[in-house]
């Protein structure tokens, strides 16, 4: 697993440099925003179901540079997360994204049906988390002529995560966390012909404000190298993560509801 490891951090560290040579004259500054409500259910040992629902908010550049200019997109998505073990993850989601019309930035309204599965390998060591993933999604986005379009995307992720002041994430709890991903992605006349996508690269912070309950505020680099120009994206989100959260709900409404005393 040592040579693993120092494959796919040989991997990132190659596509970092080669994003930095992609950067043409030409270049296109996003800022956005975001943000996440996550709520996964736990069913049995080895199940989870996942909910997720969020939106995003872009600047128009160059008349606009606020993050909040526009809202952008909102999204719903379902996740089935099976543990085949300890380190392995397998998982499953269908999602739903919609796309606001901003003229400014040349972005249609457009929905899009997204499938994918993923698979998640944890190195589990003292006083830190180090996680690698594999995903393959199937993408359906709607074009101008009100059909779908689809395309492939592979996205590969390096993901290390440190509580600050304890040994695991639990009540009160600070943790911070870093990440870089490759996307690639199969041609298509919505999306362009290149194969590497993007980079995205991520930094976060987080606390448990109990045991089941996190906040999160994360800053995301992206960089996009495009034939017609290279486009970077500085993003900030705030994501609210709940474990349980409909479970617990329904344990304390039947606590609340008073006994009945037979005759």
């Amino acid at each position: 697993m040592p040579k693993y490891y120092s494959l796919l951090l040989y991997i990132f560290l190659l596509s970092s440099v080669i994003c930095s040579y992609s950067l043409k004259a030409q270049t296109t500054h996003f800022n956005q925003f975001s943000n996440e409500f996550a709520d996964a259910e736990s069913i049995g040992k080895k199940w989870t179901l996942e909910f997720n629902i969020g939106q995003s908010y872009t600047s128009t550049p160059p008349t606009n540079n606020s993050m909040f200019a526009k809202a952008s997109q909102f999204y719903l998505r379902g996740w089935a997360h099976y543990y085949a073990s300890s380190r392995w993850k397998l998982s499953y989601f269908l999602a739903l994204f919609g796309n606001v019309e901003i003229p400014d930035i040349e972005q249609a309204k457009n929905k899009e049906i997204r499938y994918a599965i993923q698979g998640t390998y944890y190195f589990h060591k003292i006083g830190y988390t180090l996680l690698t993933r594999l995903r393959l999604e199937d993408r359906r986005i709607q074009n101008e002529a009100n059909t779908f379009e689809a395309y492939y995307r592979i996205r590969t992720q390096l993901k290390y995560t440190k509580p600050i002041n304890g040994k695991v994430i639990r009540k009160g709890i600070y943790y911070g966390f870093g990440a870089d991903e490759l996307f690639f992605k199969t041609n298509a006349a919505i999306t362009g012909k290149e194969f590497f996508d993007r980079n995205r690269a991520t930094l976060g912070l987080g606390y448990s404000i109990t045991d089941d309950t996190q906040i999160e505020l994360v800053y995301t680099n992206e960089i996009l190298p495009r034939s017609s120009g290279t486009q970077i994206y500085n993003a900030y989100q705030i994501n609210f993560a709940f474990s349980d959260l409909f479970k617990k709900m329904k344990d304390k409404k039947k606590e609340k509801q008073p006994i009945e005393n037979g005759d």
